[in-house]
């Protein structure tokens, strides 16, 4: 009895976590980045760029930003970066035509905005458009 208690604790985690990893992909307009990002559960994220454009990674919260309304806020990693951290805001619920804006920081207390723009949700019909450079080599610096 122990042993099926166990079980099917263990069933229902699983299933609990599976079903709150949803992936949703969006594509920032002008540039090659495409995030995959993961639902970990109603607020928090895991994001991961495609390798052939940046490959920029890193996590992040669902929150209501001030004078913003809602948002996704990525703190993101780029390896062609080193000692520069970035920060993504991306408007939240997702819609084709959102806000994004990029922000930059070398010493973590100050911000610089280095890159605004719109994205578009993978797979539809309005998809903007693409190039071959990422959001981080196109940034102001």
């Amino acid at each position: 009895m122990k042993k099926t208690l166990i079980w099917g604790a263990l069933a229902l985690a699983v299933s609990t976590c599976a079903a709150n990893a949803r992936i949703v992909e969006i594509s920032l307009d002008g540039t090659c980045n495409t995030y995959s990002i993961r639902f970990m559960d109603t607020v928090s994220v895991a994001a991961q760029d495609t390798p052939s454009c940046s490959g920029t990674y890193g996590g992040g919260v669902i929150a209501a930003v001030k004078n913003s309304g809602h948002a996704l806020v990525l703190a993101l990693q780029d390896p062609s970066s080193p000692g520069v951290q970035w920060m993504l805001n991306i408007d939240y619920p997702f819609v084709n035509g959102g806000d994004f804006t990029l922000y930059q920081t070398t010493d973590g207390t100050h911000f610089v905005d280095a890159l605004d723009g719109t994205y578009s949700m993978v797979g539809t019909p309005n998809m903007g458009a693409k190039s071959g450079k990422s959001a981080t080599a196109l940034a102001r610096h």
